[in-house]
């Protein structure tokens, strides 16, 4: 299965590369506007969320993401959930592109994040925070430059603090760190 999703993506990025003419350098299309969209991060953890993005300039952008996921925690031993609860995560992003052409912009990033699971019948806090710095591309096609489509690849390093509410003493503290890629998609207004 990893290897099947590494090579849907490596499809996704030539497809999106080779999907117009090349173009001189020059001004990236969307500069100044905001784009309304999709933000998935596919290889590391699977999750899925709205985005908004926003050229201030041809090489500096930020970026806000709102992603929900759900997370069950069980034991196959006895065949029950511990427990079941909703994932929110916001994060927030900043990016500089060092390389703008006028279909595309290779730029590095960094995102941070902030966000909670809200468990289900049971009175527990679970925290978790997200620090990623990042590589990515953002593509255009000359047909329709207003839609854009980027990847990124990153190393997201996840902090977990769970315990029972009221009582920060006992918490449970999980780190989890890896590399990323994620895929999106937006359209500038």
């Amino acid at each position: 299965m990893k290897k099947f999703k590494a090579l849907l993506v490596g499809c996704l990025v030539a497809a999106f590369s080779a999907g117009s003419a090349m173009a001189a350098e020059g001004t990236a299309p969307n500069c100044g506007k905001v784009g309304l969209g999709y933000q998935g991060v596919l290889a590391g953890d699977v999750l899925q969320g709205f985005s908004a993005r926003y050229w201030a300039a041809d090489d500096i952008a930020v970026e806000g993401n709102f992603f929900y996921g759900n997370a069950t925690v069980g034991r196959e031993s006895i065949d029950e959930d511990l427990f079941d609860g909703s994932l929110y995560l916001f994060t927030g992003k900043v990016m500089y592109a060092p390389v703008v052409n006028s279909n595309s912009r290779f730029y590095v990033g960094l995102e941070g994040g902030i966000g909670a699971v809200d468990v289900e019948d049971a009175e527990m806090d679970v925290d978790v925070y997200v620090l990623n710095p990042l590589i990515g591309a953002e593509h255009y096609f000359s047909e329709f430059p207003e839609l854009g489509f980027n990847w990124e690849v990153g190393y997201k390093m996840h902090m977990i603090s769970a315990g029972p509410e009221d009582f920060d003493d006992d918490d449970l503290e999980i780190d989890l760190s890896g590399i990323s890629v994620a895929l999106g998609a937006h359209y500038y207004f």
